[in-house]
């Protein structure tokens, strides 16, 4: 996930990433249907709801606020995005409500701000790849954004809790690099944190300011 904070080391993110992935032994490299038909459903749900003008703007940001809230697992990203920063959470219960709220909030609203451009578009799931069987999956996807002919990569990484998958993290081409959006995120979250000595609140005002631009970019060009 990322606007605003994400532009630096995005090409650092793009290598981490493809090192991750090109390291996976061969041996859990089946694929999982499961998490590649949880994915194809999901966001197909997702990228209706953007492009579907026909109801207002307000209803529509509510449907896939829902639907992606649904789809990842927020709080596990929210902890994740603080790396070593998130062990202030579990001192302070008042903090971790108002930290999940406001990075909810943003998280849906880089969502949208990203996933916008493939709106009314088609998503055909292509493969995927077990890094633990059952349990943790990549599925690679290719999404054509309506009125376009080349279909662009976006890639899901899914953790599955009980019966539950979820999605903890999403790789979208940006600006021509491929970014692990959740982690790219933590570098920038941690770099702001360490400037300010791990002050999560500064930060949280930072994100909500973020958010409530993106919000209104959304807005206008939606009008």
């Amino acid at each position: 996930m990322t606007t605003g904070f994400v532009t630096r080391g995005a090409f650092f993110g793009a290598l981490l990433a493809a090192a991750m992935i090109a390291t996976i032994p061969s041996a859990q490299a089946a694929r999982n249907s499961e998490a590649e038909a949880y994915v194809q459903a999901n966001a197909t749900e997702a990228l209706r709801t953007l492009g579907d003008r026909s109801v207002a703007l307000s209803q529509r940001q509510q449907t896939f606020n829902r639907l992606m809230a649904q789809f990842s697992d927020m709080p596990r990203i929210a902890t994740f995005v603080l790396g070593r920063y998130g062990t202030q959470l579990r001192a302070d219960q008042t903090l971790r409500a108002d930290w999940s709220r406001a990075f909810q909030d943003y998280a849906i609203a880089v969502y949208e701000t990203q996933l916008e451009r493939y709106s009314g578009g088609t998503i055909r799931v292509v493969g995927s790849i077990e890094r633990t069987p059952g349990r943790d999956v990549i599925v690679r996807s290719e999404i054509t954004p309506r009125g376009a002919s080349r279909p662009l990569p976006v890639q899901w990484r899914l953790l599955r809790t009980g019966n539950a998958w979820k999605v903890v993290d999403i790789s979208l081409v940006i600006d021509g690099n491929e970014i692990w959006m959740a982690q790219q995120q933590q570098r920038d979250f941690l770099a702001a944190l360490d400037r300010s000595n791990g002050n999560i609140r500064a930060l949280m005002t930072q994100i909500q300011g973020q958010t409530a631009s993106m919000r209104t970019r959304l807005t206008a060009s939606s009008g």
